[in-house]
């Protein structure tokens, strides 16, 4: 049925405004009181199973399809399995039509060369690689080069803080890093002076060979000694390039790993890579104003988040701590931003299985896995959607980013009254989870100091106010450290792009506040 031919059934604004209020409050917090985030950590050993290797590759080539930096191309995958072939349905946060189509190429590029078919030259794993290397490079030539940009920017910096502070340790590190920005400056080889990202000129042919360099060092014995320096730049508090350094090398290490994670795939199930289908979904439309009438303060908000009295002064206590923070000037201003939340891509395609014939019945997926992978980890709201949802479709565990443009998926008349009821439900839970994290964020980080002080949150829980937590799934990249063991850190920074979601060696991040202009000289 034609999406375009359906009458949607729109929300209620009461409904509207008692879910985006107190979300309001809960992406304004984060901002008065800036802490570490936590990251996520892997299983201690990899999985035997094959679903994570699935999982991950799933993830993997959505990651390939999210080419240009910025949330718009975020990009989620699922793999269907119908009567004669394979079918990868593709949803994006925000894509045109002409965009779409160029993905679509572009991925199936990638995944035909991992195919064998009768009548072609034989070709040896390693060109296999590095033709789907090469290939994954050059759609993503916009996002590599934001890469390229900032790593040009950050292993200056690098490069002068060892001849400052030389010392013997220093030499070979020192000796590595001249060896790689020569490798550099041959993938800009056509740069403008101010190394403007929109006029990069990348030299295609040189960038593998600066992937594997970048591999070889993050292997090599020179690693304590960049450890060694992020550790002194965490100490100092203000020293980033180092931690910018391996966060963007780890960014572009991450196609070396999705090619050989591909590849891996492509042996244990060559179906996958012979005859099958690419869909792309259209994405969303932006929601009207939806903030309307005269900003609310944060005192306001907290007495939609409860009506428990215990609570509403407990609110009011933690509230007074924020007042030299000018809490409400960011909400005002956030308000009159009218930002317009669209359906983010997990939640997209999830929409699109649910309206296409078929359903999210398991066997309709590929191995009757009923898994949606995404280029980046979902956003705290996507993960509490389908940890509310009653349809069980997993994702990847979430980075626990809250964004205030996400908005459920539209849901059409011919789904009837139990749609409507999914919806109200699943929104009511997502707010009330929403209502616990204001809880917790300001008793652990605002009241008396105490890391673990969260007498707001169990006297919300005490009211029923919070459902229990749920199971977390395994990570979907257990199986896929067996193919490569070193993994770079990096936390959400949109001025690069957002979180791929590689598992972190080196943990925290120490800025991801810092703009990253850059020349070659």
């Amino acid at each position: 049925m034609d999406n375009q031919l359906m009458t949607r059934v729109p929300l209620e604004p009461a409904l509207i405004r008692r879910f985006y209020i107190p979300l309001l409050l809960l992406v304004c917090l984060p901002a008065m009181c800036p802490f570490r985030r936590v990251s996520e950590c892997p299983l201690s050993e990899a999985s035997t199973s094959l679903q994570p290797l699935f999982q991950a590759f799933v993830s993997k080539i959505a990651f390939l399809c999210c080419t240009e930096p910025g949330s718009s191309t975020i990009s989620a995958c699922t793999v269907l399995q119908l009567p004669d072939r394979v079918q990868y349905v593709f949803g994006f946060n925000q894509r045109n039509r002409s965009q779409l189509e160029t993905v679509q190429l572009g991925i199936t590029k990638i995944l035909w060369l991992f195919g064998t078919r009768s009548g072609q030259d034989k070709k040896t794993d390693d060109q296999i690689r590095t033709e789907a290397l090469s290939a994954s490079l050059e759609v993503s030539e916009c996002r590599v080069g934001s890469y390229l940009k900032a790593l040009t920017d950050s292993l200056q910096h690098c490069l002068l803080a060892c001849m400052r502070d030389a010392t013997g340790d220093d030499n070979p590190i020192r000796a590595e890093l001249l060896n790689l920005f020569e490798k550099l400056k041959s993938c800009l080889s056509n740069h403008d002076a101010t190394l403007n990202v929109t006029k990069l000129r990348v030299n295609h042919s040189a960038l593998p060979d600066l992937i594997s360099f970048l591999n070889r060092l993050f292997k090599s014995d020179n690693l304590h000694h960049i450890r060694a320096r992020l550790a002194r730049g965490d100490d100092l508090g203000s020293t980033t390039y180092w931690s910018d350094f391996t966060h963007v090398a780890g960014r572009l290490q991450s196609y070396k790993r999705a090619a050989d994670v591909i590849f891996s795939v492509s042996k244990v199930w060559p179906r996958l890579f012979l005859d099958f289908q690419v869909c792309m979904i259209p994405s969303s439309s932006e929601t009207p104003k939806i903030l309307k009438g005269k900003p609310l303060t944060a005192e306001d908000i907290s007495r939609k988040i409860t009506s428990n009295q215990n609570s509403l002064l407990r609110f009011q206590e933690q509230l007074q701590y924020l007042s030299v923070h000018n809490l409400d000037t960011k909400i005002a201003e956030l308000w009159h931003d009218d930002p317009r939340p669209i359906v983010h891509a997990e939640v997209l395609v999830h929409s699109w299985l649910e309206n296409s014939e078929g359903g999210i019945r398991p066997e309709r997926f590929f191995n009757r896995w009923k898994f949606i992978g995404s280029s980046k980890p979902p956003c705290k709201l996507c993960s509490y959607f389908f940890d509310e949802h009653p349809g069980d479709v997993q994702v990847r565990p979430s980075h626990q980013n809250v964004y205030f443009r996400w908005r459920m998926p539209d849901i059409y008349e011919h789904q009837g009254e139990e749609a409507r009821m999914i919806r109200m439900n699943v929104m009511d839970r997502i707010k009330t989870r929403v209502g616990a994290d204001i809880a917790r964020i300001m008793s652990e980080r605002l009241s008396d100091g105490r890391p673990h002080d969260s007498s707001a949150y169990t006297t919300l829980q005490q009211h029923g106010d919070i459902p229990g937590p749920h199971d977390s799934p395994y990570s979907v990249e257990a199986t896929a450290l067996l193919l490569d063991s070193t993994y770079i850190s990096g936390l959400p920074d949109e001025r690069i792009d957002e979180n791929d979601g590689e598992i972190l060696l080196f943990r925290g991040r120490s800025s991801t506040n810092k703009s990253l202009p850059g020349r070659l000289p």
